[in-house]
């Protein structure tokens, strides 16, 4: 997440209320595993998001790539070369291919179906960064998400304008959110597509930052942060709705309290 990232929440109203309520939750600020738990076990892997949900988060977050044969894998970069054994473009690998490759501890990455078949035996968010360049992975992965009954936990992000605009067109009713390593471009983004949450790469994540977001109404994530004093000053100093993490035990470390914002 060292570029400028376009996050988009998909947010969507069922049953009566909306999944916002269920990702976001008043007065607290939300623990999010970072490629599950990368500071402690391998990257996007279905074992490093197990070790966040044992370890408390509210939310997980990963990355999604599509294959070749079109199938949605878990992997952060284009290519495969830094977190597994093997190297080229995951899209230009099939899925049989894929699935050969190793992580340093031995891990396979997994598909985003087995991610989130596994992430609907519990109750955290799902936080999905879509690496995938073209618009049409969308309805691809929103009818995954909908089948398995996960919409109203999902929130859908992406590094691509043209993805971003996408989801937009796919339903109006998503809700809608900029993830910027450069706050100024946080504010135009979410006013010229209506957007309802910005993130913010933490260095950049001041006071004067998170207020104007605030009064915009925007939601406030901050990433990625990994000491336990930046947490605690974002959590508590400027209350943000969200912090994300490579190793959620950082989370409380030195303290004897929840993640709750303010507390």
């Amino acid at each position: 997440m060292k570029k400028i990232i376009v996050l988009i929440c998909a947010l969507v109203l069922t049953a009566g209320f909306s999944a916002q309520a269920r990702v976001w939750q008043e007065g607290k600020c939300l623990k999010i595993g970072h490629r599950g738990t990368r500071a402690l076990v391998d990257e996007n892997t279905l074992e490093s998001i197990k070790k966040a949900v044992e370890m408390g988060v509210d939310a997980v977050e990963f990355d999604i790539q599509r294959t070749k044969d079109g199938v949605y894998v878990i992997m952060h970069d284009e290519t495969v070369d830094r977190t597994t054994n093997g190297s080229g473009r995951v899209d230009e690998m099939t899925l049989e291919e894929f699935q050969k490759l190793k992580t340093a501890s031995g891990y396979t990455p997994p598909t985003l179906e087995a991610v989130l078949e596994y992430l609907k035996t519990t109750d955290v968010g799902i936080i999905m960064d879509i690496k995938c360049k073209k618009p049409d992975a969308i309805p691809d992965i929103y009818a995954i998400v909908e089948r398995l009954g996960l919409s109203e936990r999902v929130v859908y992000e992406t590094s691509y304008p043209k993805v971003a605009k996408a989801i937009e067109e796919f339903n109006p009713e998503l809700i809608s959110a900029i993830y910027p390593a450069w706050p100024p471009s946080a504010f135009s983004y979410a006013k010229k597509y209506k957007l309802d949450c910005v993130s913010l790469y933490y260095p950049f994540a001041n006071k004067l930052a998170v207020d104007k977001a605030r009064k915009n109404g925007y939601k406030i994530v901050v990433w990625t942060v990994n000491k336990p004093k930046l947490i605690q000053k974002f959590r508590d100093d400027l209350k943000v709705d969200g912090i994300m993490t490579d190793d959620p035990g950082q989370f409380n470390a030195g303290t004897n309290d929840s993640c709750g914002c303010g507390k």
